[in-house]
């Protein structure tokens, strides 16, 4: 059995939209440029009673504005740190930085495409609807810019990050190794992965799955808010295990 004095410099590290934040309506609303997700308020008790056990990291593709519409409705919830733009940002406190011109030389070569505010490191886009080929749009105007970059596709969104991120990096910026992570999407396949106790939604990515059931992780058979309880309530178990 493990003492308290050894997660010193371990975590739970938790995604939000599909793991924590789900889109049928609960008591917590968060909002995005796609419209609101929501926690509920059990999950909100819950993740604060493992806030006591072990530090807690937001490991979410979101940025650090939009996690703030999380975590203002969340006073009892202890957080550690918060990784954002899917490992870019890393922070113990959450400050909202928005550097606009890091990429004014694409977007002004994209002048029917809406840019996403709030994001300091990547470039966030809603993709026009008459795109038909939005990642090759984005391909030729990084060339013509003699810009390099990873671009990752999320339904109508489009995002461009400087070189590929990584939460598990953003994780152990702040110090820390993820004990137990909660996801659901390949964004958070590297955290599960180094993760002791991993654990998912049957409705997750089915590499995550995959990975979490080669782990001997935890995948939860519920849907929506009923599966992050579990998910909660089986992080909340393994602590306990720890400190008997």
């Amino acid at each position: 059995m493990f003492a308290a004095r050894d997660l010193s410099n371990k975590a739970l590290a938790i995604d939000l939209d599909g793991t924590l934040l789900h889109p049928e309506p609960q008591s917590i609303p968060v909002w995005g440029r796609s419209g609101y997700r929501y926690m509920s308020g059990k999950s909100a008790e819950l993740l604060a009673e493992i806030s006591n056990l072990i530090p807690v990291v937001i490991a979410t593709g979101r940025n650090a504005q939009s996690v703030q519409g999380l975590v203002c409705q969340l006073e009892n919830v202890s957080f550690c740190g918060f990784v954002t733009e899917n490992g870019l940002v890393s922070r113990r406190y959450l400050k909202a930085i928005n550097y606009q011109d890091k990429w004014d030389d694409v977007t002004s070569l994209l002048p029917d495409w809406e840019r996403l505010s709030g994001y300091e490191e990547c470039l966030g886009l809603m993709i026009p609807m008459y795109a038909e080929e939005p990642e090759k749009i984005v391909e030729e105007v990084l060339v013509r810019r003699g810009r390099t970059g990873h671009i990752y596709r999320e339904n109508r969104k489009l995002f461009v990050y400087p070189f590929m991120p990584s939460k598990l990096s953003g994780i152990r910026d702040l110090g820390f190794e993820p004990f137990i992570a909660l996801g659901d999407e390949v964004n958070d396949l590297d955290m599960l992965d180094a993760a002791a106790y991993p654990a998912t939604l049957i409705t997750a990515h089915k590499d995550v799955r995959h990975c979490v059931r080669k782990k001997k992780g935890y995948c939860s058979d519920q849907l929506s808010h009923a599966a992050t309880e579990v998910l909660l309530k089986y992080v909340g178990e393994k602590l306990r295990e720890g400190f008997e």
